[in-house]
């Protein structure tokens, strides 16, 4: 029987420490997490480089930004490789396919075989955001789970999910558990996911979950089940 296929979008932010933007430790706790449901789907893993650098943080310095952009989209290499070498400690196979050129370091990947990488029941990390600058790593994560024809997005967040204002700032806010497209883009000042990334899941019809990063997490929101938000 087939497995379902499921894309999770990772923040960069998980892979950082108080000790290291890259801490190792931190990529053991999301590896630990994705062999838990191995077995049972078929992966594709996006994350994002902002542990390392954001291009978006360099408004008010004089750079393009088109530059700065590219700087934060490569900054996911160096993450994807991390999550690869723990995979690779404790005997899941996966494969890095990278927006840009890096064939010293990832091969050459094809990313139109994943019907074959998926046969060899390898996880597939997907690096380099769509390789533009001004395309956040969530319009990324949607554009690569259509290309593995997923059942669903996951994306891990530091909230539980989406409310109609700001948790941080407002203790009242009220969580959705079910949201649709439409309505989440006439959130005010929305911004746990990009609208651009919203509405291009709008268009291909693909269910996007947001739940909180926590330990036992994944487990739950493969079956739509961490107390996080639907968007459908």
């Amino acid at each position: 029987m087939s497995k379902k296929r499921v894309l999770i979008k990772i923040s960069g932010e998980l892979f950082k420490s108080d000790q290291a933007a890259l801490d190792l430790a931190k990529a053991n706790e999301i590896a630990v997490q994705i062999k838990k449901i191995y077995n049972d789907y078929n992966l594709g893993i996006v994350f994002g480089g902002g542990n390392i650098f954001r291009g978006r943080n360099v408004e008010n310095i004089k750079v393009n930004m088109a530059t700065a952009h590219m700087i934060g989209t490569v900054s996911s290499l160096p993450n994807g490789i991390a999550l690869k070498s723990i995979l690779d400690a404790i005997e899941i196979p996966s494969r890095i396919i990278s927006a840009f050129s890096a064939p010293d370091v990832v091969g050459v990947p094809n990313k139109f075989d994943v019907d074959k990488y998926f046969n060899l029941n390898e996880v597939l990390i997907f690096v380099g955001g769509t390789g533009l600058p001004f395309f956040t790593h969530d319009t990324a994560a949607v554009v690569r789970a259509l290309e593995i024809r997923a059942e669903f997005l996951l994306k891990a967040t530091n909230v539980k999910g989406i409310y109609d204002s700001d948790p941080k700032i407002n203790p009242g806010a009220n969580k959705f558990d079910q949201i649709s497209y439409n309505d989440f883009l006439s959130l005010k000042g929305a911004s746990i996911l990009d609208r651009s990334a919203v509405v291009l899941a709008e268009e291909n019809k693909l269910p996007i979950y947001v739940f909180k990063w926590q330990t036992g997490c994944l487990r739950k929101a493969v079956k739509l089940k961490a107390g996080g938000t639907l968007i459908q």
